[in-house]
């Protein structure tokens, strides 16, 4: 997942660990990381100028796509409607906002190397332009969790019985995103661990957090759900019982990891 904020960049130091960079570091970074790889100042200019562009052209079509129009991207509309559908019709106003931001969460995320919104680049221009969409993704992310920590907080778990299995998986979705908040995403971990045995979460959810906070953690994952590209193909983080990990897996509902792994396309 692409953040550009200083905890992904790893410079913790006297700085809030969900504090995302401003426009202007990101273009001191995108600056200096631009140079080093391009070939003339020429290309360097227009390379810029070409990421730039890409951007502009991104936050128009996500414009039009949040105020119910086409973003130009038919896959991408596709994937996003069912979330803007549960904004427009879900029963309660809390299930509305989280279903917005959540379509929001998945929006920022496809963009990425999208060519039908972003038009062909270079690869410098392509990098660039990650950089960019990397600030806006780390900045929906810090507002959906700012908002879903005073919710869950004030007003509890959004509950399958009360609120609906989507609106329970549009939750979990911005918990599982809120890396920047690991001690949030702990105590999200407790609330799902009880829950699950009542029926009120999917088991897959707990599963998938719960690797996620072992591996923001620093600890083997349990489920084999986290992991990375390496070589052309998928690997996974390292694990707490390999010998056991299908068996865990299938226990939540989980495919085995063999057929997990396959699912992903690598581009190192």
């Amino acid at each position: 997942m692409h953040t550009l904020s200083y905890a992904a960049m790893g410079l913790k130091e006297n700085i809030p660990e969900t504090r995302c960079f401003t426009d202007a570091e990101t273009e001191v970074q995108a600056g200096l990381k631009g140079v080093e790889s391009a070939i003339s100042s020429m290309q360097w200019r227009e390379d810029r100028d070409a990421a730039a562009g890409a951007v502009r052209r991104l936050d128009q079509a996500l414009a039009a796509l949040m105020a119910g129009h086409s973003s130009g991207d038919v896959a991408l509309d596709r994937a996003i409607q069912p979330f803007l559908d549960r904004a427009r019709t879900d029963k309660t106003a809390r299930g509305r906002e989280l279903a917005l931001r959540v379509a929001k969460d998945q929006a920022i995320r496809r963009a990425y190397g999208n060519q039908a919104l972003l038009g062909p680049l270079s690869p410098l221009a392509a990098r660039l332009t990650n950089q960019r969409i990397a600030v806006r993704a780390c900045r929906i992310d810090a507002d959906n969790v700012a908002w879903i920590k005073r919710e869950v907080r004030s007003r509890g778990w959004f509950e399958i019985s009360r609120y609906g299995r989507e609106a329970e998986k549009d939750a979990w979705l911005l918990a599982q995103h809120a890396d920047g908040d690991v001690t949030f995403q702990t105590e999200i971990l407790t609330r799902l661990d009880a829950l699950q045995t009542k029926g009120e979460t999917d088991p897959k959810n707990y599963a998938y957090l719960y690797d996620r906070v072992a591996t923001n953690t620093g600890r083997p994952q349990r489920y084999g759900t986290q992991g990375g590209c390496r070589d052309g193909r998928r690997f996974t983080f390292p694990l707490e019982d390999s010998a056991k990990v299908d068996q865990l897996r299938a226990e939540v509902g989980l495919t085995t990891l063999a057929e997990y792994n396959a699912r992903f396309t690598c581009r190192d």
